[in-house]
């Protein structure tokens, strides 16, 4: 069962990671945060063609930071309504929470993306790593999102 962000703060472990995914059919951007701090960090962006490459990758992550609890942005439209895209990302944190039995959200992604593009325009690190940066930075932003609403 997903959660909302109103049930998933009573089963966030005090000290724990929590790891957020800017989802996408082509590249996922990565995110690294901690639940007493309440801090998030650009970590990565996933940019694996296959399937089976991108399920690898989510793996390696999970061991490696060992996350409490797993942020998926809901890519939702403009009015709220949901989108084709809205459906591929609900069928991946469900994945993510069956495979990896981590306790996944979604958090309402909208303006992410722009917003992670003005927060980068112009900055060294923008122009250095091309478009892989907006990826993260979004993922950043919507675990900003979660925890401002935990």
């Amino acid at each position: 069962m997903l959660l909302t962000e109103m049930n998933a703060a009573p089963i966030l472990r005090p000290n724990s990671n929590v790891i957020a995914f800017d989802f996408g059919e082509k590249k996922i951007g990565v995110a690294i945060g901690n639940s007493i701090t309440k801090t998030a960090h650009p970590l990565e962006t996933i940019r694996k063609i296959k399937k089976v490459e991108r399920i690898q990758s989510i793996e390696n992550l999970l061991k490696e930071w060992e996350p409490g609890i797993v942020v998926v942005g809901l890519p939702l439209n403009e009015d709220g309504t949901e989108s084709r895209l809205t459906l591929l990302a609900q069928n991946f944190a469900k994945k993510i929470e069956n495979k990896f039995k981590v306790p996944t959200v979604m958090v309402d992604e909208r303006y992410t993306t722009v917003e992670a593009k003005i927060l980068l325009s112009g900055s060294v690190k923008s122009i250095r790593k091309g478009n892989q940066a907006i990826d993260q930075v979004a993922a950043q932003i919507i675990l900003d999102a979660y925890f401002e609403r935990i």
